[in-house]
């Protein structure tokens, strides 16, 4: 059995600044045709664990709109196209963690949703940190905490964690890092 979705045609169904969605008809590996939903982006993203000298991490709160929840997160945001990502990074943990990285390390990528979108999300462990700061975007409100690495690891364990990006992100830095 041929394992391709084949492309019949594709119509943008609606456009925003931040994404356009797009619907395809496809024909599927079994000869079946759907219309499948998936969304283009402009960007990708950044994800930013910073790490002090002691060794605390920065990990932030701040409202999630659809949620209707306070959740946990790390510095990130998105880069746009033709950015370098490095450069994003750091200018997204200058604007959310008011701090500079005096070294980046990309730990690893994942897409942000395989189903729907192309767009990836690359990981960084920032150190050697010091105050440097960039206005933050007008929607975000953040409250910053430094927590140890197993202060972390409980929260998770106790279901205090339900942010996918910060949950996909620790797992790339203690696969890279212990």
């Amino acid at each position: 059995m041929d394992n391709n979705w084949k492309t019949i045609s594709s119509k943008e169904i609606f456009s925003h600044p931040r994404l356009t969605l797009i619907e395809d008809e496809v024909e599927l590996p079994s000869g079946d045709k759907t219309a499948y939903i998936k969304y283009k982006l402009e960007w990708n993203a950044a994800t930013v664990i910073a790490r002090r000298d002691d060794g605390k991490i920065l990990v932030q709160k701040e409202l999630s709109y659809p949620t209707g929840k306070f959740l946990l997160q790390f510095p990130g945001g998105a880069v746009p196209l033709g950015e370098p990502m490095e450069i994003g990074a750091n200018r997204e943990l200058m604007e959310e963690g008011k701090m500079k990285a005096g070294k980046l390390e990309l730990l690893g990528t994942y897409y942000v949703n395989n189903r729907r979108t192309d767009a990836k999300m690359f990981v960084y462990l920032a150190t050697d940190l010091r105050e440097e700061s960039l206005p933050c975007d007008p929607e975000e409100f953040l409250e910053s905490f430094w927590f140890s690495e197993e202060e972390i690891d409980m929260m998770i364990k106790e279901g205090k964690i339900e942010n996918s990006h910060l949950l996909a992100s620790w797992l790339l830095y203690k696969a890279k890092t212990n």
